[in-house]
């Protein structure tokens, strides 16, 4: 499985619809994490760009996921295929007794 990392920039123009489909947008980035398709998932102070890294076959099965965001219509989008991708996420601390 390859990881990719899409780069999302969000529009200007976050409207009332942006704002009442955000719960939908949540519930289908928590479902994605669940499966661990996302791996990470953010979003800058200002709400202008946001970054995640996807697991995937191909840069094509990526963006379809990305392409079912249901905030979709306010972004555009990079994809780039992952070389090194290094994470503490999950990874248990070592205690020394």
């Amino acid at each position: 499985m390859k990881k990719f990392l899409c780069t999302f920039y969000l529009s200007s123009n976050l409207d009332h619809g942006f704002w009442e489909i955000i719960s939908q947008h949540r519930i289908y980035v928590n479902s994605l994490m669940r499966d661990e398709v996302i791996v990470t998932y953010s979003v800058n102070d200002t709400r202008t760009k946001g970054w995640v890294v996807l697991n995937a076959e191909t840069e094509k099965d990526a963006a379809d996921y990305v392409e079912k965001f249901p905030i979709r219509p306010y972004f555009h989008y990079e994809l780039d295929e992952l070389f090194i991708f290094d994470s503490m996420i999950g990874a248990p601390k070592l205690v020394m007794n």
